[in-house]
């Protein structure tokens, strides 16, 4: 009996030292019980979520997780829409989101990597990408991606993905770090005005760098080559562990759907369309 007794208390003990993580079960349990949907959805990411000139948070994520709230509705048998709550993530707390429980999943520029961070999963990926680069129009004559681009200038992001491929495919160039929250715009602004020859990065973030920049109009830049350099796939940031919501996340977003919501959002005829099926048409094929 006071061995029984013991056990009692110690397990109450530890379960004041040592707290449930937030999610209690699984988070399909969770989103049933509470009827919510957390989602980390970046701010600076065009045309994956940004917020627009006049202060509207839009982009492909968010149209997304609405679709996925539908999606688990049905699927949940829920006689109430789910509610999707988002909440900004950013470069730098993305997976800590994640891991911290503060949202079921993150959607963003997360480019799928074969060992992720402890406590983060990867979903299936969601859409091809990869590395272009932003010149001006006049400079595409000597700027050859097919070349070594001795002596060419090129920014990159510093630590990123990009920056590792270029200083590999082109040795001989002179990589330029853009760093901070800035780095993009401050990259794409140089190239349009003369100080840098050529930015790499991800052909959509390209893109919408420029497009949300009113003072960069279309005859002010050129995105080359036509298909990307590299092909990447972009996934979801998921809790590790929980396999039915991995799973189900896998069979509720589809790779093939995005240049249909990308249409609906902007257009057929729109840059960013143009961009995501030179890179499927590469990459997925």
């Amino acid at each position: 009996m006071k061995t029984k007794l013991a056990t009692i208390t110690i397990s109450l003990i530890l379960s004041v030292i040592l707290p449930l993580p937030s999610f209690a079960g699984t988070v399909l349990e969770e989103i049933k019980r509470t009827g919510v949907l957390k989602a980390g959805v970046r701010q600076d990411a065009p045309p994956l979520g940004f917020v627009s000139a006049d202060g509207k948070w839009e982009g492909y994520c968010i149209e997304l997780m609405d679709l996925l709230g539908e999606r688990l509705q049905n699927q949940l048998k829920l006689s109430k829409p789910i509610d999707v709550q988002l909440i900004p993530s950013n470069l730098q707390n993305r997976e800590q989101l994640v891991r911290e429980g503060k949202v079921h999943l993150e959607c963003g520029p997360n480019t799928i990597v074969r060992n992720p961070e402890s406590g983060i999963a990867y979903s299936d990926r969601f859409l091809a990408t990869g590395v272009h680069l932003l010149v001006r129009p006049d400079n595409q004559s000597y700027i050859q991606p097919s070349g070594a681009l001795e002596a060419i200038s090129i920014g990159v992001l510093p630590a990123s993905l990009t920056q590792q491929f270029i200083s590999s495919r082109y040795s001989l160039a002179k990589v330029v770090e853009y760093p901070g929250v800035d780095g993009r715009k401050n990259a794409a602004q140089d190239v349009v005005q003369g100080r840098l020859n050529a930015f790499a990065s991800d052909g959509l973030l390209l893109i919408g760098e420029v497009l949300r920049n009113p003072a960069i109009k279309p005859q002010d830049y050129a995105l080359i080559p036509k298909e990307p350099l590299t092909c990447e796939f972009y996934g979801m940031i998921l809790p590790a562990g929980d396999m039915s919501w991995i799973n189900t996340v896998n069979s509720l977003i589809l790779v093939e759907e995005t240049v249909n919501i990308l249409t609906g959002l902007y257009g057929k005829d729109s840059e960013y369309v143009k961009t995501l099926e030179a890179a499927h048409n590469k990459c997925l094929q």
